[in-house]
């Protein structure tokens, strides 16, 4: 077997034991004479969905393919983004404050791809961050999309290139596989990570 495949492999199976030790986890703890409580419930189901979008990033990854990046209306994506927040809110216990700016003309976002990319770098950034809140500033212009994480002052060790050989979980290969794929640029300093998308 390829390195590349086996390293996929073994990540893939690192990230569904967690999800299925999380489900373990929850039903151990909960009283079986009574139904889940609507807070175990909702952990649960943040779990489960958690561990469907990691089947689904190892899909694409172990095929080369992409989700969809068909352009939608910014409202759409917004809408779209903060649902999809819920369940990474709901693990990690925090608030996003999701805040977008920009051109009128220029708010529309290149789909599922850019939004999933997002979602898989704020994962990554979260255990680097103190506090029941994360935000995440959104702008767009004629030129680029643009993400900015204020909180987050440091590329996340899995993402850096220096460390090629430290072991990553899928969502780390998601947003090294996705940006490449946006040509995003990623920098990080004292007013936090930012990622910057041309426009083509």
């Amino acid at each position: 077997m390829e390195p590349a495949s086996e390293a996929l492999m073994r990540s893939a199976l690192h990230d569904l034991a967690n999800v299925l030790c999380g489900i373990r986890g929850i039903l151990e703890l909960s009283d079986p004479q009574q139904p889940l409580s609507p807070r175990d419930q909702s952990r649960l189901d943040a779990v489960i969905a958690d561990g469907m979008v990691a089947l689904e990033r190892s899909r694409h990854l172990a095929m080369g393919t992409l989700p969809d990046t068909m352009v939608e209306s910014g409202l759409d994506w917004r809408h779209q983004m903060e649902e999809q927040l819920k369940p990474l809110g709901v693990l990690f216990r925090r608030r996003f404050d999701v805040d977008f700016e920009g051109e009128p003309a220029q708010d529309r976002w290149p789909g599922e791809l850019l939004r999933s990319y997002a979602l898989a770098l704020t994962r990554q950034v979260l255990p680097y961050i103190q506090g029941e809140s994360l935000a995440i500033h959104c702008g767009a212009d004629a030129r680029e999309w643009r993400l900015h994480w204020p909180h987050a002052t440091e590329i996340p060790e899995s993402l850096r290139p220096e460390l090629e050989a430290r072991p990553r979980d899928i969502g780390a290969r998601w947003v090294l596989f996705a940006g490449a794929a946006l040509h995003a640029g990623i920098s990080a300093d004292k007013d936090g990570l930012r990622v910057h998308i041309p426009r083509f």
